[in-house]
């Protein structure tokens, strides 16, 4: 297995932290920030407080990491790839996807680096195409571009949540203080 995979996953986890039941928290009860929901998804019927890392782990790398094609993307850049990683583990899958693909699509200069992806969220091999085209042509100051790209608009995303709910306001500073400083 990919040693910074290994990295990225344990780092996350970490940040995660342990057991929480929160009543306010949308996400519900989570351990390793996986939330209840999801642990039975993915087949787990024990007590949340009971869940393995090693279970944690997996769930991380077979739901997150491997239908964002984040070993793709860490060829390219390690912060874009825990960016989108913690992306979806905070708000989904296909909304960090979307977020990939809109930014590409307005940094591609009207389609002369790559044609405009459907921005459906899903990492494929397309995204991954378009990616790589771009990474060519602007280099790594354009990845920073992009990074910075794709973590606003991660931030107006958690901004709509609190504006929208003044119940999530508790956890904007923590949401935002998380995106600026990974």
């Amino acid at each position: 297995m990919n040693k910074l995979k290994i990295r990225l996953i344990g780092e996350l986890i970490e940040r995660e932290g342990g057991y929480v039941n929160d009543p306010t928290d949308r996400g519900g009860e989570t351990m390793y920030g996986i939330t209840k929901a999801v642990a039975r998804d993915f087949g787990f019927t024990c007590a949340m407080h009971d869940l393995p890392y090693q279970i944690a782990f997996l769930i991380y790398e077979q739901q997150y990491w491997t239908p964002l094609k984040l070993s793709d993307v860490s060829k390219l850049s390690e912060t874009l790839t825990v960016q989108l990683f913690d992306f979806a583990v905070n708000s989904g899958v296909l909304s960090a996807g979307k977020a990939l693909q809109k930014a590409l699509n307005v940094l591609n200069k009207c389609q002369s680096l790559y044609p405009d992806l459907i921005v459906d969220g899903i990492t494929g091999s397309r995204t991954i195409k378009a990616l790589n085209s771009y990474a060519a042509a602007r280099k790594n100051d354009g990845l920073n571009v992009l990074i910075g790209a794709v973590s606003g608009q991660r931030i107006s995303l958690f901004i709509d949540i609190a504006a929208n709910d003044e119940s999530q306001e508790k956890y904007t500073y923590g949401w935002l203080h998380r995106v600026v400083n990974l």
